[in-house]
């Protein structure tokens, strides 16, 4: 028995050390995998950057980043540029899961750190990175970051009861507003502010005041509120207006809408949010506009059409000028009641006819004398091309419902109901170009109504189709088709 219990207790000890070792072996591989996993992820493989928090017509706007990494060769900032999805440098750059760069924006070659440079007016978005996280594949190391601001946005939106007054110049002042620092890009720090040497201006210059594209100033922040002038010169004419500001926090915008009116401005309303989205700063002034050119949605002028064009360009002087709708506006009854009036009144189509064909002499028929080439008197229809002032006339005594309705339609306020002439110019351009007009263009078919009044319950139509003028069109029924004009 006692021989018995020695063997048992034998087998006990054996069986319990072979467990031990199992677990010991078990132990040890798995301290193998994780410095295998750790040896794996600080290998280097190429690096790109998503970008959280911004859409992708932001980062399309940004377009490219400075990133700077420990051991960069030649130790400067490398740019990554937006590939779609997320940003990828110019050239080879490879990272571990511990990389940790620096970004900024804008790109600034040769940019370091430790460096500082000198900003002032007109500062532009500028943005710092802040990372997220780090994650690696087998085949590339991907950092997560944010974009956060580091300027204020003032944003002034300008609208004129005159559809085509002329803004020369924008200017702002006060104590709040600074734009002269020193900043650290890739730590993304404002180092000290400089005194600012007058007056900042808005760089659009000479443009439409209703051309609907605000004026961005971006600002130091500030963490009190305070007051600020505003400067304005329009057709010549200087005005100014005071108002406060809150504090102009690091990332905020602050819009305020400005109404000229009755040759005073004044301020309409404003609001204040902590973030704004990127916006790709608007590029105006240029004097190289042509005919065939198209106005965007937002009041600027290309050469490349796109889902934002609103309009095509058929007059201008390579700054100012004109351009008309792609397509046809919806019916509305312009005039309303009998009793409106836009101040002018045309007798005449061409001093002689108040009905007829205006193109090629049709057989047997009426032919109202017209050529674009010839200079009429502006007490003629057919020579009074300022069809902005008497769309203006026609809602300064229009009813709510119908200035709701056009204001609505219109899309900018620079848009406006074109005179007899100037559908009658449009005719002609159409017929000369019509082989070159872009297929997106729907032509002008039928008749359509004008703001060129025939007498006190009628105003002139045109058929573009059948090239006819008619004065004999009342007021109260109208039904015909419009085709509006912009200016810009």
């Amino acid at each position: 028995m006692r021989h018995c219990g020695l063997i048992f207790f034998l087998a006990l000890f054996l069986a319990g050390c072979s467990g031990n070792t199992r677990k010991g072996d078990a132990l040890s591989a798995h301290q193998t995998a994780e410095k295998v996993k750790d040896s794996w992820s600080k290998m280097s493989k190429p690096l790109e950057i998503e970008v959280t928090g911004r859409t992708k017509g932001e980062l399309e706007a940004i377009g490219s980043l400075a990133v700077w990494l420990d051991g960069m060769e030649g130790g400067k900032a490398v740019e990554f540029r937006f590939d779609g999805k997320v940003f990828k440098p110019t050239v080879p750059v490879l990272a571990d899961s511990t990389a940790s760069p620096h970004v900024c924006y804008p790109f600034l070659p040769s940019l370091h750190p430790a460096d500082t440079v000198t900003i002032s007016h007109p500062l532009g978005e500028r943005l710092a990175g802040q990372i997220q996280s780090v994650t690696q594949t087998n085949d590339k190391t991907k950092i997560t970051m944010k974009l956060e601001e580091l300027t204020a946005l003032l944003r002034l939106i300008l609208k004129s009861d005159n559809i085509s007054d002329v803004m020369q110049i924008l200017e702002i002042q006060g104590d709040c507003v600074s734009t002269a620092a020193f900043l650290i890009p890739l730590k993304g720090k404002l180092a000290g502010t400089r005194a600012d040497a007058g007056n900042v201006c808005s760089p659009n210059k000479d443009c439409l005041l209703n051309n609907g594209i605000p004026h961005d100033f971006n600002l130091i922040p500030t963490e009190d509120s305070g007051e600020i002038q505003i400067f304005l010169k329009i057709n010549g004419k200087k005005l100014s207006i005071s108002t406060t500001l809150p504090p102009l926090r690091r990332g905020s915008i602050t819009e305020l809408r400005l109404h000229v009116s009755n040759g005073k401005l004044s301020v309409g309303s404003s609001w204040v949010d902590t973030k704004h989205p990127f916006v790709k700063p608007s590029v105006f002034g240029t004097d190289s506009v042509r005919i065939g050119h198209f106005l965007q949605r937002n009041g600027t002028l290309t050469s490349k059409f796109d889902e934002n064009t609103l309009a095509c360009v058929i007059q201008t002087d390579g700054r100012h000028g004109k351009a008309v709708a792609l397509d046809d506006n919806s019916t509305s009854n312009w005039f309303g009641k009998k009793s409106f009036r836009t101040g002018h009144i045309f007798d005449t189509a061409d001093g002689k006819l108040r009905e007829g064909y205006f193109g090629q002499p049709q057989e047997d028929e009426e032919h109202i004398v017209f050529s674009p080439r010839i200079r009429y008197p502006g007490s003629c229809a057919l020579g009074f091309d300022d069809g902005a002032a008497l769309t203006q006339g026609i809602l300064r005594h229009a009813d709510s419902h119908a200035l709701k309705n056009f204001q609505d339609k219109r899309v900018l306020p620079s848009a406006y109901i074109p005179s007899l002439a100037e559908m009658a110019r449009l005719a002609y351009h159409l017929e000369k170009h019509k082989d070159s007009m872009p297929a997106f263009f729907k032509m002008p078919e039928g008749i359509y109504a004008t703001s060129s009044e025939s007498g006190e319950d009628t105003f002139y139509s045109i058929d573009m189709t059948g090239w006819f003028v008619t004065a004999y069109n009342s007021k109260e029924h109208s039904d015909m088709k419009t085709r509006l004009f912009y200016l810009f």
